[in-house]
């Protein structure tokens, strides 16, 4: 058995109206990757800052290497050798790589008053092979793409010698292949004697990473379990306090053959080449492929996001004139983004702000908003999608990465959309909202006739929930399959240019 490293005894952390944490004592070893699970709102990010000094407990200890031990900032705990990775990106986006991996650190690299940018230069090219993945020092991070930013995230915490080292949520931006490469840079962290914290939704990855799992449930710790000990199932039921039944619900079985959106040789210089692809009435439509083949590209030229240089959309059998959103949102099509931090929502504003600004125009009288006609319309999508908070007036920055993605989901409702586009839905959210947002899904493709196309870069999705699934490989549609003829192993080959049709 390995050392002991860390241990958080009987820690608590209350904020007004809300136990954060009660009582959670949580023990790490030496050179050992330690998942850190729990449904959105159970207590892990609580429990991570106040490790990495950003909150003090209302009681309880930290005992670091056999001492206690108080952060009373950030800068303490990383100096004792805690670093964090956290799930938002922050980085300076008009700085280079080795700007942002040396931040606050440059004083290590002046010479006569001035910083050497060949030797910051150098340092970081060093941490970057360190790593495995190549980026060029001297690139603006504001080029960079959303894993690209991820692999400067970890370089900059490794840029100070961790002794834990905390990644919270960290395979979002990653394509499979990349996964690897970050899992491959892990082990060799532990095999050197670091501890690894793992938090992540994707409970596929624990069982490939980790050496441990801690489950939490409404801020108090379930238990802690040797990864051997357990299997998908077993984490679940903890997590959610029940069995969670069927993930997926039923395929439809009454979709019309009528169509509702035609796509027609559609193309975007460099990224899509003549697309064709029918969405009926009351059906989801899944769009599989490897990262980077197309299709997040896809649903956001459908929506007037990205321009199309050649090509017809179709709604209803006639042709729909879509120059950007506003005209998509005119056609009752809606488009829920993964980014939802940074296109769906406005993070700063509250929940009643964020749902009802699509509508806006909708409930105004001479430039004045009918509030009571809002309000009502607010409160309605919050019951229709069980959003948890505790008022209307609630800043949607401090909700739950779940509660966040309905709020992005409910402001779209209200307008009753006809044609609804996902792209990776349940990205960052927990097993509980997820089975949620399938049900949901399938609720209104079946009882409004909701035409819904679906990106995802989870099989699971694709296979569980879609009525059909279209493959893209390098912006061309690669296959086809009915929800009887789609597997994973089809559906691979066609995505990585196998089989195409």
């Amino acid at each position: 058995m390995s050392e002991m490293i860390v241990r958080m005894e009987w820690t608590s952390k209350a904020f007004p109206g809300v136990q954060a944490l009660d009582k959670v004592t949580f023990t790490c070893r030496k050179g050992e990757v330690h998942a850190l699970v729990g449904e959105n709102g159970a207590g892990k990010s609580t429990l991570i800052k106040i490790l990495g000094g950003v909150f003090q407990p209302d009681e309880g200890k930290i005992v670091l290497q056999g001492k206690e031990i108080v952060f009373k900032t950030p800068n303490e705990a990383q100096r004792a050798g805690i670093n964090i990775v956290h799930q938002e990106f922050n980085l300076v986006p008009y700085m280079t790589v080795a700007e942002n991996i040396f931040l606050g650190q440059e004083r290590r690299y002046v010479h006569l008053g001035f910083i050497n940018s060949s030797e910051l230069r150098h340092q970081a090219e060093e941490i970057l092979d360190l790593i495995g993945f190549y980026l060029d020092p001297d690139s603006l991070v504001i080029n960079l793409s959303a894993a690209q930013q991820k692999i400067v995230e970890i370089a900059k915490v490794l840029a100070t010698k961790a002794i834990i080292l905390v990644v919270d949520e960290p395979s979002a931006p990653f394509s499979r292949e990349e996964l690897k490469g970050l899992f491959k840079l892990i082990n060799r962290l532990k095999n050197e004697g670091t501890t690894i914290i793992y938090i992540s939704h994707r409970l596929e990855e624990i069982f490939e990473i980790a050496d441990s799992v801690t489950v939490l449930k409404d801020g108090k710790k379930i238990a802690t379990r040797d990864i051997q000990e357990v299997d998908e199932d077993d984490i679940i039921k903890m997590m959610i306090g029940r069995e969670l039944g069927d993930m997926f619900p039923k395929k439809s079985s009454k979709i019309k053959r009528e169509k509702i959106l035609s796509i027609r040789n559609l193309s975007r210089e460099g990224t899509l080449y003549n697309i064709n692809l029918d969405l009926y009435k009351g059906e989801i439509l899944g769009i599989a492929g490897l990262k980077g083949h197309g299709q997040r590209v896809l649903l956001k030229t459908i929506f007037g996001v990205y321009s199309k240089d050649k090509g017809e959309i179709l709604i209803d059998g006639k042709k729909a004139k879509i120059n950007g959103p506003k005209d998509a949102k005119n056609y009752r099509m809606a488009l829920i983004t993964d980014k939802k931090e940074v296109e769906g929502l406005c993070p700063a504003l509250s929940v009643r702000q964020n749902t009802a600004l699509p509508t806006l125009d909708k409930r105004q009288y001479f430039g004045f908003i009918k509030t009571q006609q809002e309000i009502e319309a607010v409160k309605k999508a919050i019951s229709d999608l069980s959003i948890q908070t505790p008022s209307l007036s609630k800043i949607v920055r401090y909700l739950s990465g779940g509660n966040k993605q309905k709020v992005v989901i409910g402001k779209w409702l209200i307008d009753n959309p006809r044609i609804v586009l996902f792209i990776d839905p349940t990205m960052g959210i927990d097993v509980g909202t997820k089975a949620e947002l399938y049900h949901l899904m399938r609720q209104l493709a079946e009882t409004n006739e909701i035409g819904i196309l679906v990106v995802s870069s989870e099989m699971k999705e694709m296979l569980g929930l879609c009525d059909r699934v279209v493959v893209m490989h390098n912006g061309r549609i690669a296959a086809e399959f009915s929800a009887e003829e789609a597997s994973e192993e089809k559906i691979m080959r066609a995505a990585v240019g196998k089989d195409m049709k």
